[in-house]
C-alpha cells in the first residue's frame, strides 16, 4: 500500500509539480522535500491505524480461544478479520492519497 501511495505521489509530481520548479545549482527541485515529508507522515499514520486494528483483533481472537469457541466460529472470525483488514487498507489508501494530493498542491500550508 505504501508503494502504491509512493507511486501515486511520484506520478502526480511528475505531471503537475516538477514542471514548475527549476534545478538551482544542480540541486533537487524545491518540491522534493514536500514529497518525502508527506510520504513519511502518511506512512506513520497508516502504520498506527493498521497496528491498532491488528492488536484489537488479536485480543478478540485470544478471547475466542480462551472461551473455547468452536473451530467454525474461529474460521468465521478470521475471514471477517481478513475482509475488514482489506477494507481498512483500501480506505486508508484513498484517504491518504487525498491528503498527499492536497499537501503537494498546497505546499505552503503543510501542517506536519
Amino acid at each position: 500500500m505504501i508503494k502504491d501511495l509512493w507511486l501515486y505521489i511520484e506520478d502526480y509530481l511528475n505531471k503537475y509539480e516538477y514542471q514548475r520548479y527549476h534545478h538551482i545549482m544542480c540541486r533537487r527541485p524545491v518540491c522534493v522535500r514536500i514529497k518525502y515529508r508527506t510520504l513519511y507522515k502518511s506512512k506513520d499514520d497508516i502504520g498506527v491505524a493498521l497496528s491498532s486494528t491488528d492488536m484489537q483483533h488479536t485480543l478478540n481472537f485470544y478471547s475466542l480461544v480462551k472461551n473455547g469457541e468452536s473451530i467454525d466460529e474461529m474460521k468465521k472470525f478470521i475471514y471477517s478479520y481478513i475482509k475488514c483488514y482489506d477494507t481498512l487498507q483500501n480506505d486508508l489508501f484513498n484517504e491518504h492519497r487525498k491528503i498527499c494530493t492536497g499537501r503537494v498542491r498546497n505546499s505552503k500550508g503543510l501542517d506536519m
